[in-house]
């Protein structure tokens, strides 16, 4: 079969992999995957058993400027890789691209997934502070959106909440959650990264792995630390990731600074992907702080198959799907009181935590587009 990703990011620069990348990747060991590039990242460029085709004529680091002035050229490119080499089938998770995609696959009688990873209207607009401007973004963003999702022959997506989310918007969508590599993150010991990262043997470290951006409410984290270390001295807090597109790391820092605990807190930046499972093995409790009311309802975070895959205790804000997905592993909380109040209870008892993860491997997750795609094409 011959298939045609479109992404939302920039696939052989983005520094954190997404959904796409562990998907598709593992669907082109037995297809013919082709993706365009939006080369939008700064990343180091990763391998890829993808065909890539160059899709940028305008090389704009702001992502909104970018996929903004280079929609003609992504349509062209996409319409000539669709015609070019005689392609089956295309998949979408892309707003102003995706739009692109559709009016191509459409002009060749090619059948359309739209795979909805997050809700792209709230997802867009995290990125501004300015509350007009937000709104503007938003309600553009959905109209994009709804075209998108009009046009599709099957809508997929990442959580039981979107799905539902999806209906009230009248329509329906098949649930492909979200997955883990079982090979890579598994339980490991974390004493050699701790010397690594000078962070005491008897520590007890709070960890957060992946983008650290507002949607993440590390500043509360931080803010909650001082406290923290009243009660437990050997308290200590690693982060792991780096911004993508705003100064949120940098303001993290800072606060850390201001309020005494720069000591205490240690910041990674990016780090290589493959390598993400030994930052996470120093972790005692592993962190979810997601902020924003309206994803709540509609959030499965990869941090949660990762942390899960890894052994290790995790404490999250109510993520609903999550939840429902159960796990002796999960404790919750709402705001900064029950948040040192878990910590505290956690600090005396530590320890691993069952993986069970293989159902909710890429592989499987693989297996469930390609059943789609077969559906759609005839084709295996």
């Amino acid at each position: 079969m011959k298939i045609l990703l479109v992404s939302t990011q920039d696939y052989i620069h983005h520094p954190i992999p997404s959904r796409h990348h562990n998907i598709f990747e593992e669907l082109a060991t037995r297809h013919e995957v082709h993706v365009p590039h939006f080369h939008v990242s700064r990343g180091k460029e990763r391998e890829t058993r993808l065909h890539v085709h160059e899709a940028t004529r305008f090389p704009v680091e702001s992502p909104f400027l970018h996929y903004t002035a280079n929609a003609p050229h992504h349509y062209r490119v996409i319409r000539e890789i669709i015609r070019d080499y005689d392609i089956d089938i295309v998949v979408g998770a892309h707003v102003l691209a995706g739009t692109a995609m559709i009016r191509a696959a459409k002009r060749f009688n090619v059948p359309v997934v739209f795979d909805l990873k997050d809700w792209f209207p709230d997802s867009a607009a995290a990125y501004y502070k300015n509350p007009a401007v937000k709104r503007l973004i938003r309600e553009g963003v959905l109209a994009i959106t709804r075209y998108n999702l009009d046009h599709s022959d099957v809508i997929t997506t990442v959580s039981p909440g979107l799905v539902e989310k999806l209906r009230g918007y009248g329509y329906e969508a098949e649930l492909i959650t979200n997955g883990v590599n079982t090979d890579l993150f598994r339980p490991l010991d974390g004493g050699a990264m701790r010397t690594a990262l000078g962070i005491a043997p008897d520590a007890f470290v709070l960890g957060f792995a992946g983008a650290v951006e507002r949607w993440y409410a590390l500043d509360e984290v931080i803010r909650a630390l001082p406290e923290i270390r009243k009660r437990h001295p050997n308290a200590e807090l690693l982060i792991v990731g780096g911004s993508l597109f705003t100064g949120y790391l940098e303001e993290l820092q800072a606060l850390a600074a201001d309020l005494g605990v720069a000591g205490r807190v240690h910041f990674t930046g990016a780090v290589d992907y493959r390598d993400l499972p030994g930052y996470i093995a120093p972790m005692d409790l592993c962190l979810i702080p997601l902020s924003p009311p309206q994803w709540v309802d509609i959030a499965l975070p990869n941090k949660y198959f990762e942390y899960s895959a890894c052994g290790k205790p995790i404490l999250s804000t109510p993520i609903p799907d999550m939840l429902r997905m159960g796990g002796d592993q999960i404790a919750v909380y709402r705001n900064r009181e029950e948040f040192i109040k878990r910590v505290d209870d956690l600090a005396l008892t530590p320890g691993r935590c069952p993986t069970g993860m293989e159902e909710h491997s890429w592989k499987k997750k693989a297996e469930a587009f390609e059943k789609i795609f077969m559906r759609l094409t005839g084709k295996r």
